[in-house]
């Protein structure tokens, strides 16, 4: 299919991946991208290429009524309520992560010309402790083995993508990733590294409620990953984990504190809190099967990745 007559849908648009998805394809000139959320995005008008149509992953008709004006070729489902929502809104996290998810892909079905591919945003919520799995890490095929609802979610969304496959013949991918960090990250438990630059910046303290490893995607390469997966050559049904690396805590507190030279900022004062707990995050995600895949995928070091973040947060701070 040539780039012009692609039309990208994305769910979730406007959230942290979302917004990097869109501003990564409208980049790449990669078609005509639209958005599928409850509310439109600020400074949506200044993006020629992207269109936003309003509706409710929750609200079945919304979704049959939106795919069928647009009339989409790639789908990218981001859109999903969160970690510690779903814990504390467990029957809303129910209608919009599996019930949505769901709907979505019946909505699919009944489109006039089949999908090029639908990509559906998964998360490493779906293995179980690190020590389950071997010493490569743990791999897409590894068990499933999910700690909360949320990733019994993401287990039924997989499981959505196959099935939807092997009954239409459209092209799947599910990409799951751990902890993302950077610009645009500000919501969910695991958005305390980027606190931490963000106080950092403001010159004030914080303290990390957890301790342990951790596996960072960098939210730039998130986005690009998302892209990539849906618009670069594929075919079959395939789960892959986003490209990224695992750290411990104190190693990311010390890359903060290496690139916060490159600025003018007071001395970083972060810290552990007192109450902090092992972390219970997955992380050493396998990423080899991803590289072939999507060798266009990018990865951005984590150095580097931190000191992009705090020249964002700095700008905005100036802003």
């Amino acid at each position: 299919m040539s780039v012009v007559n692609r039309r990208i849908l994305i769910t979730g648009s406007t959230g942290c991946i979302g917004t990097h998805t869109v501003d990564f394809l409208l980049s790449e000139g990669a078609g005509e991208v639209f958005g599928f959320n409850r509310s439109n995005p600020v400074g949506s008008e200044d993006k020629p290429g992207f269109n936003f149509i309003a509706g409710d992953l929750s609200d079945a008709q919304s979704i049959e009524r939106a795919l069928k004006e647009i009339e989409p070729t790639h789908v990218i489902h981001l859109g999903a309520l969160q970690t510690p929502d779903c814990r504390d809104f467990p029957m809303k996290g129910l209608d919009i992560n599996v019930l949505g998810t769901a709907y979505l892909f019946q909505a699919c079905v009944q489109l006039n010309r089949p999908l090029e591919r639908f990509v559906f945003a998964s998360s490493s919520a779906v293995n179980g402790t690190r020590s389950l799995y071997g010493k490569d890490g743990v791999r897409p095929e590894d068990p499933y083995h999910p700690f909360n609802l949320y990733g019994y979610w993401k287990v039924a969304g997989e499981g959505m993508a196959q099935a939807f496959h092997q009954a239409s013949g459209v092209s799947t991918v599910s990409l799951r990733l751990a902890t993302t960090y950077g610009p645009g990250r500000d919501r969910g438990f695991t958005a305390a590294m980027t606190s931490a630059m963000k106080a950092v910046v403001k010159g004030e303290p914080f303290e990390v409620p957890y301790r342990g490893k951790e596996h960072y995607h960098f939210s730039l390469d998130v986005g690009a990953g998302f892209a990539r997966a849906a618009i670069d050559p594929f075919s079959g049904s395939g789960v892959f984990n986003l490209l990224g690396q695992t750290y411990a805590i104190e190693d990311f507190i010390s890359t903060i504190s290496e690139e916060a030279v490159h600025f003018e900022f007071d001395e970083p004062k972060i810290k552990f809190s007192d109450d902090a707990e092992m972390s219970p995050f997955i992380y050493d995600l396998n990423d080899e099967a991803t590289k072939e895949a999507f060798p266009r995928m990018p990865f951005t070091s984590l150095n580097e990745g931190v000191r992009q973040s705090l020249a964002y947060f700095s700008r905005l701070a100036g802003e």
